[in-house]
């Protein structure tokens, strides 16, 4: 009922100067984005952390450089995040000892624990979102979003040329 009520709302206000299909990836990405960050604060992590843990889990002793292309935060921004978490015991920074100008991030234990935490705690929304699917309306949901994923990737790579 929320949905189409606020797509009735949106028609008046916009009248079909934008798509049903944008309008709800929209809001979907919206509530998703919140339930991320819920997720976070709830285990004591601010918002830019969860993908910084993940990335270390993922990979372990990256630059800083690396994050910041990884994550697409400027360096800046990366400084002040990974000095709280060093703070907050959740990574270490390194002097590489290859690059003595390069210092590596390394996920610690207690980041590990709080990595994991976060994918059980944000995991939910799997569940959340496909109540009241049958296992099979879900894939045939997630498989019609990746074909669009890649029509939209598609379409972006042939415009970059």
């Amino acid at each position: 009922m929320f949905f189409c009520e606020n797509l009735s709302k949106k028609r008046a206000v916009l009248g079909e100067h934008t798509t049903d299909f944008s309008f709800a990836l929209n809001g979907l990405l919206r509530l998703y984005h919140i339930h991320m960050m819920r997720s976070a604060q709830e285990i004591g992590l601010s918002a830019g952390q969860p993908p910084i843990l993940m990335s270390l889990a993922a990979k372990n002793l990256q630059t800083q450089k690396e994050l910041c292309d990884l994550i697409r935060i400027k360096p800046a921004s990366m400084t002040d995040v990974l000095k709280r978490m060093e703070r907050d015991g959740l990574i270490k920074r390194l002097r590489d000892e290859a690059d003595m100008r390069s210092i590596r991030v390394s996920i610690t234990e207690e980041g590990m624990e709080k990595f994991h935490e976060f994918i059980e705690k944000s995991s939910t929304i799997d569940e959340v979102g496909f109540r009241g699917f049958s296992a099979e309306e879900k894939e045939v949901c997630l498989s019609l979003l990746v074909r669009i994923l890649e029509n939209v990737h598609n379409d972006l790579q042939e415009k970059r040329g």
